[in-house]
């Protein structure tokens, strides 16, 4: 039986930004390369190696932020048509593979970046996968995975008026956690759903080395949530990360659906029952955080810093990643 939460606004937490930066590359754009100046829509956010790894929506580039927040860019494999950017300028923004989730599992003795595709159309059902291949060089490689996004398409348990991945994180060695956001319009007597639902990894790879032999892994543990309203605009699911435990902090973000106008973010904790509670998201000035998160992660080194990154919908704007400072109360669980 799939289990509902309503998720409910907790006045003892805090979250506020405390520094924000512009995503450049350091190498500068390449018109050979098909590489822009800098991350133009920043759409998923993981710790990888030694590094902050950000995945674009309209850009098969990878961003690797280091500590000193130097901004490398890594070659994606470019489209059929030799494309590495996508936009309506081109008139190819159809191509696009739209990476919408981002987690670093385990693979082996060493860690892979893997990516997924939102699903929301049938051309954007690709699985990223990218490995270290010594010398400091990276493997990178987009599988197609159109059984596994089908199957996830019609659990409607799972995703609703229509399938949207927005979020994925790790909850073990092998069980990853997708986040569904429930923003499509209603159709077929069926509502947008905000849900979360777990596979197995290992699963997914068999699927997809033998797609003809071996079955998509099939969804469990699915959960459906009322995340509640910003400013009068319902909050859905946008990223989340494993805090231990089976605690995960959130975010969540209210998109007008007539205007498309960001009404602001919040972040949240889901409890290992289920429970879900949010608090604003405030920028450095005290005022209202009105951007909308994309993705984020965890500081390894300090639980309560927090980085996320934004997509302003403006290609020639620098994508921005986020530094915020959450209540120590909120990442404990100390408040009850």
């Amino acid at each position: 039986m799939t289990k509902h939460f309503r998720a409910s606004e907790e006045p003892r937490w805090s979250a506020k930004v405390i520094a924000a930066r512009d995503m450049t590359y350091a190498d500068g754009p390449s018109e050979d390369d098909d590489r822009p100046p800098h991350v133009r829509a920043a759409s998923g956010l993981s710790a990888f190696r030694e590094y902050l790894a950000v995945i674009q929506d309209d850009a098969n580039w990878l961003a690797l932020i280091d500590a000193d927040q130097q901004v490398t860019a890594v070659p994606l494999p470019p489209s059929p048509a030799g494309d590495r950017v996508f936009s309506k300028k081109r008139g190819n923004q159809a191509d696009k593979y739209d990476l919408e989730a981002c987690v670093t599992v385990a693979s082996g003795e060493q860690e892979e970046l893997v990516g997924f595709s939102s699903g929301s159309r049938e051309e954007r059902q690709w699985v990223l996968r990218v490995k270290e291949a010594g010398g400091g060089d990276y493997e990178a490689e987009f599988t197609p995975a159109p059984a596994f996004y089908t199957a996830m398409a019609a659990n409607r348990a799972f995703s609703g008026a229509g399938l949207n991945i927005e979020g994925a994180l790790s909850l073990d060695e092998d069980r990853i956690r997708l986040f569904q956001r429930g923003n499509a319009e209603a159709r077929d007597g069926a509502e947008a759903i905000d849900a979360t639902a777990d596979f197995s990894w290992t699963e997914l790879c068999e699927h997809l080395g033998a797609p003809d032999k071996q079955p998509p892994p099939a969804l469990g543990n699915i959960r459906t949530y009322d995340l509640g309203t910003l400013a009068g605009v319902r909050l859905t699911f946008s990223d989340a990360e494993h805090l231990g435990g089976g605690r995960m902090l959130y975010s969540a973000s209210a998109e007008d659906p007539d205007s498309g106008e960001i009404r602001g973010s919040v972040l949240g904790i889901i409890e290992a029952d289920g429970r879900a509670r949010w608090t604003h998201l405030s920028d450095q000035d005290g005022s209202p955080f009105n951007g909308k998160i994309e993705g984020l992660t965890v500081d390894g080194k300090d639980p309560g810093k927090v980085y996320f990154v934004i997509d302003d919908d403006d290609e020639d704007t620098p994508s921005r990643i986020f530094h915020a400072r959450v209540s120590e109360e909120m990442i404990s669980g100390r408040s009850g």
